[in-house]
């Protein structure tokens, strides 16, 4: 049968003829722990509670820049009208506004990295697998 026919009709056809990436295959393989083929923890570092510790000074400041902004974003402005009445009128500069929502939202963005360093670096040890051999319970049968 020809193959232009069998991958129209068969379409695991295509499965039987894998390319090989070694790079990708290589790539997979060095990933695991030699002789247990379980992966190997970068993720979970103790360093990443200074880091998170840096962070969240780095959040303090931000959070003190947007108050800060925000509060200079206003101008007060007062007239007196004809009849002697005091008019009071607050004046929004754009700019300071502008400023104290992207203050705030580096203090979210750096509250969010935080609290992931701190999961990452004080996160408990993997489970061991189960083994695959386990004997079966008297009511599982």
């Amino acid at each position: 049968m020809p193959e232009a026919c069998l991958t129209a009709h068969d379409p695991t056809a295509h499965d039987r003829r894998r390319e090989r990436l070694p790079a990708v295959t290589d790539a997979a393989e060095s990933l695991t722990t030699p002789g247990f083929g379980v992966p190997v923890d970068h993720l979970h570092q103790p360093w990443r509670l200074v880091v998170a510790a840096v962070e969240l000074v780095f959040v303090v400041a931000a959070g003190w820049a947007a108050v800060w902004c925000w509060s200079s974003a206003t101008v007060d402005v007062r007239v007196r009208s004809g009849d002697g009445e005091l008019l009071v009128s607050h004046v929004y500069q754009g700019e300071w506004v502008g400023l104290a929502f992207v203050a705030a939202a580096v203090a979210g963005v750096l509250l969010v990295d935080a609290s992931r360093q701190v999961v990452l670096g004080v996160r408990t040890r993997r489970r061991r697998r189960r083994r695959a051999s386990h004997q079966a319970r008297p009511a599982d049968t």
